[in-house]
């Protein structure tokens, strides 16, 4: 049994030898937590609060707001907050650095966790296959997932201390930027279940090369259990590399003949996506073969944990795809296609090919620039734009500096094709809402620092304004 008092905070932070001063009354030590926290605007009451100093503020300057909003305990790294703590009567830990000393606890409450744990990377995917995963196993188990996207080395911490005693499976995204975050995050969650969904190129200006990524995701396959089972695509051209270094039990997923789960006989009709997983027939309120390839690899996690067929199906069908991740939205005769939220050149061409091939009155693309690139950015434009050359859409915007380059690209196939370009969000939204028709279907992807998001609901606010 896990015991969530402050005393055992205090000796897991000693343990690890990041513990420097603490204040904490023989009551306090007794008291509970639930999870933890570096934002007070979130819910702080039983949670444990972290001050980590960012780029743009220093968690410090709140401390003693999570305390009055409820945190049992705060975690500092700076002696200079202790004076108010302690006058407000505060339980608080003094540590080496508060960002270490959540993952140093999220690894002691790891080791006391009886929850299989699975642990879903990938270049792109892995969100909406963690919404799946965790759909499939709550339908038989006490399942906890991270909130959105919180894969980073603090967002899988706190999602290892919200789990509770009695969870049975605790999915979790695992994500990186820079080389040796997956193995850290890695050792930390020690998972029962990997699930790589594809080595893309997203991050890959980060990285240099698909085959560093590659490694970075693989390195995650150390640090399963002794009995262990990885779910890999079989698709990938990484694919032999990954599996190579499987130590446990292994599982394919893909359209592949010899995939142990195949994808096969995909359509899509009345806003549902239709296909068959080793012939059981599957459907997802989604658009694009890559969500029904999310879907195997997560009906090949619910398959292995022991889900039949028909539970996994009432799942999948219960998932709304997330805000920015594929989420339909239709006004005024209009569907708009939300992938506002990540875009990398791999990515964007499945998205687009997907938009080419869905039965539509016009299909329309509204992108902008794919970050994080690095010196593969011009090329890597460049080939979007070739792409959309040859898929002949009706209408192509484009948002960003890279509208130039994307431009050359499509002039390089079609001379005679134009992407409109703009610079400006308003009016982009004004542009689209002014020549939008009804049967138009809209895909909007870009990388999220192009704010296509508020393009959405702009766009969405026009048409149903006009209508």
């Amino acid at each position: 049994m896990i015991v969530r008092t402050l005393e055992w905070v205090r000796d897991e932070l000693e343990a690890a030898g990041q513990l420097v001063d603490a204040s904490l009354c023989a009551d306090a030590a007794l008291l509970a937590w639930s999870g933890a926290t570096i934002d007070t605007r979130a819910e702080c009451a039983g949670r444990l609060f972290f001050a980590i100093a960012g780029e743009h503020t220093d968690g410090h300057r709140f401390a003693l707001n999570a305390y009055q909003a409820g945190s049992p305990a705060v975690i500092i790294s700076s002696a200079a907050a202790c004076g108010g703590l302690r006058a407000a009567g505060a339980p608080y830990f003094l540590v080496r650095d508060s960002r270490g000393a959540l993952q140093e606890l999220a690894r002691g409450y790891r080791r006391h966790l009886d929850a299989q744990v699975v642990a879903v990377t990938g270049s792109s995917g892995k969100t909406t296959t963690k919404e799946y995963v965790r759909a499939v196993l709550r339908t038989k188990f006490r399942t906890h997932a991270n909130r959105g996207n919180f894969n980073s080395q603090i967002g899988v911490p706190i999602t290892i201390l919200e789990a509770d005693q009695h969870c049975e499976y605790l999915v979790c995204e695992v994500g990186a930027n820079q080389i040796g975050e997956i193995d850290l995050l890695g050792a930390l969650l020690r998972p029962d279940i990997v699930v790589i969904t594809n080595i893309g190129d997203a991050h890959v200006g980060h990285f240099g090369s698909r085959g560093a990524i590659a490694r970075e995701k693989g390195s995650i396959l150390a640090h399963q259990t002794a009995d262990g089972h990885a779910i890999l695509p079989r698709d990938d051209d990484y694919f032999e590399k990954l599996s190579a270094i499987v130590q446990g039990r292994l599982s394919s997923f893909g359209r592949s003949p010899t995939a142990d789960f195949r994808l096969a006989n995909l359509s899509f009709g009345d806003g549902i996506l239709s296909f068959t997983i080793n012939g059981e027939p599957v459907g997802l309120s989604a658009v694009g073969d890559y969500n029904a390839l999310n879907a195997c690899a997560a009906f090949a996690v619910g398959d292995v944990c022991g889900v039949d067929a028909a539970r996994q199906r009432d799942a999948f069908l219960s998932v709304r795809p997330m805000p920015g991740r594929g989420r339909i939205h239709t006004a005024a005769g209009v569907t708009i296609i939300d992938e506002s939220y990540n875009a990398s050149p791999a990515s964007m061409r499945k998205s687009l090919a997907m938009l080419a091939q869905l039965d539509a009155g016009r299909r329309v693309a509204v992108l902008g620039d794919m970050k994080e690139l690095g010196d593969a950015s011009a090329a890597a434009h460049r080939g979007v734009g070739e792409e959309i050359a040859r898929l002949k859409l009706d209408r192509v915007y484009w948002l960003g500096e890279e509208a130039k380059v994307v431009q050359g690209g499509v002039s390089a196939v079609a001379p005679d094709t134009t992407v409109h370009a703009h610079a400006d969000l308003e009016r982009l939204v004004s542009a689209v809402a002014a020549d939008s028709r009804d049967g138009d279907v809209i895909l909007v992807k870009a990388s999220r620092a192009c704010k296509l998001d508020e393009f959405v609901t702009g766009l969405l606010g026009a048409l149903v304004a006009r209508n």
